[in-house]
This record gives structure tokens, C-alpha cells and sequence, in this order.
């Protein structure tokens, strides 16, 4: 949530709700709107403004005005998988499961198309600059793209995959791609326990983050909001609960040698709960 107040749920019935902090530090649950009872696919979040993707009808929005949320007029594209806010919350960016990637301004936008990609896309992520999205693919690949300039808006600028027999391990791709380092590095895919770090602007695996060959690694998330680097971190989580803090990712000359040279170590790393 807007200033790290809280944390803001979508739920499989459909309701958003919020969970924060009182001033004895107990976490309080809140529900904010109903998004309706069918399946719905993603949700997107930024400031005053919601959106719920739902595969058979579209992408609904809501705007905080005058105290409440307020349904806005809905984006009429369907089955979309993945959205997230863009230009400060006027516009929305999504993919779809047969590999379109659209953007829409929000609440009376049109729908234009980015990109067209091979499959399903999965997640989005967009970089603090809001020039550049990282848009992953079932199937392990995930492309850089352009969003903003006119003569790179849906451009594919860099793509990061395995390619077969580079690597002769195990990989999966439980989670989407990120920025980290302040967008010059992109974490994406494991391999025997291993989160791939990727440099950003030359497509290469440049580091790993060693959780032991045995975890399943099913989610990530990155900090760079602060000024100072060392307040900067990356956080994991494993199928079996475990969560893990680590220092963000350097590019420098010692991070250029590929493999599993130069793994990060975690200060600290705790059971969730």
C-alpha cells in the first residue's frame, strides 16, 4: 500500500481487502470492496485507484472518490492474466493468455496493443522509471519491453531464457520476473534451488541466490525505494514457508563471471508465518 501502510489482498471469492498496523502493532483486517463472484485472474493496486481483472468479462476499476470506491467504466478485454498501474495510476498495462500485452488509460482510455507475443503471459513488471516492462511467459521466458518513447513503445529489447544445454540442470519458473538493483539487474528462474540474477541490459545470468538444492523457490520480491543501497534488499519464499532477506545484486567486474561464482549470502532469513 501507498507508503508501506499495509498490505492489500485480492481473494479467491473476489473480495480486496486490506491488512495494517494499529498503534500496538497488531495487524487488523479490513474489507474494502467485493469485485464480484466470478473467477477473477489478478488484481492491480496504486494510490486511489484498484483494478480486478476477471478472464470472462474484462478488467473492472475502481476510484477512491469522496471517501468510498467507486466503480469506473470497465475495460472490455478478456481473458487477461496479468495487469499493473502505470503513469502514476492514469493508465493500465496487461497481458493476456494468448500473449497480447495492451496498454489502456483509465477510467475512459481506448485499448491498444503493444506487443504480441507466443504464450500465455504470466506476470508484468514495470521499472521505477516507468520506461521499461519485464513481461514473463509460461514457458520460461521472459522479454524486456519498452512502454513509453513512441519508437519503443512494444519494442522487445532484451529476452531472457535458458537456452537448452547452456545449463544442464533442473529449472522451473514458479515466478514471474523483477527488477532489482535499481533496474539494472533482473531476477528470474531457479535452478536446483538457485534464483537466477540476470544483467538486465545483456541478457546474461551473472549470479544466483543459493537456497539449497532441495527448496522450491515460489516467490520474490524487491525493495529499491531507499536512497541508501544497504537499505535495499530482496526478499524469497520457498514452498515449504521459508522467507529470506538478501543484500540487492551489484554489477561490477567480480559479478560479470557467469555460474554459480559470487552467490549472495542472506543476513537473515526466518520462518513465515
Amino acid at each position: 500500500m501507498t507508503g508501506d501502510a499495509g498490505v492489500i489482498s485480492l481473494a479467491e471469492d473476489g473480495t480486496i481487502s486490506t491488512w495494517t498496523q494499529n498503534n500496538q502493532d497488531h495487524w487488523q483486517w479490513t474489507k474494502i470492496l467485493e469485485a464480484g463472484s466470478e473467477e477473477t485472474a489478478c488484481f492491480a493496486y496504486t494510490q486511489d485507484r484498484i483494478a480486478v481483472a476477471v478472464p470472462r468479462f474484462g478488467v473492472k476499476v475502481w476510484l477512491w472518490i469522496k471517501g468510498t470506491w467507486q466503480p469506473q467504466r470497465s475495460i472490455l478485454r478478456q481473458n487477461v492474466t496479468s495487469i499493473k498501474f502505470v503513469e502514476d495510476g492514469e493508465a493500465l498495462l496487461g497481458g493476456t493468455s494468448d500473449g497480447v500485452l495492451w496498454y489502456c488509460q483509465v477510467p475512459n482510455g481506448t485499448l491498444r496493443a503493444y506487443t504480441f507475443l507466443k504464450s500465455k503471459v504470466h506476470s508484468i513488471d514495470v521499472i521505477s522509471a516507468g520506461s521499461q516492462a519485464l513481461v514473463s511467459q509460461i514457458g520460461g521466458r521472459s522479454h524486456l519491453v519498452g512502454i513509453t518513447q513512441d519508437d519503443h513503445k512494444g519494442k522487445i529489447e532484451q529476452v531472457y531464457a535458458i537456452k537448452e544445454g547452456d545449463l544442464p540442470l533442473r529449472s522451473c519458473h514458479d515466478f514471474g520476473a523483477i527488477f532489482a538493483s535499481r533496474g539494472r539487474t533482473v531476477l528470474f528462474g531457479s535452478m536446483d534451488g538457485y534464483v537466477l540474477i540476470w544483467d538486465k541490459s545483456k541478457g546474461e545470468i551473472i549470479r544466483g541466490l543459493d537456497h539449497g538444492e532441495d527448496e522450491i523457490v515460489q516467490a520474490i520480491a524487491s525493495y529499491d525505494r531507499s536512497s541508501h543501497i544497504d537499505d535495499c534488499y530482496l526478499v524469497t519464499g520457498t514452498k515449504r514457508g521459508l522467507l529470506t532477506w538478501w543484500r540487492p545484486p551489484l554489477i561490477d567486474a567480480q559479478s560479470q563471471e557467469s555460474g554459480r561464482k559470487g552467490l549472495l549470502v542472506s543476513p537473515y532469513a526466518g520462518k513465515a508465518r
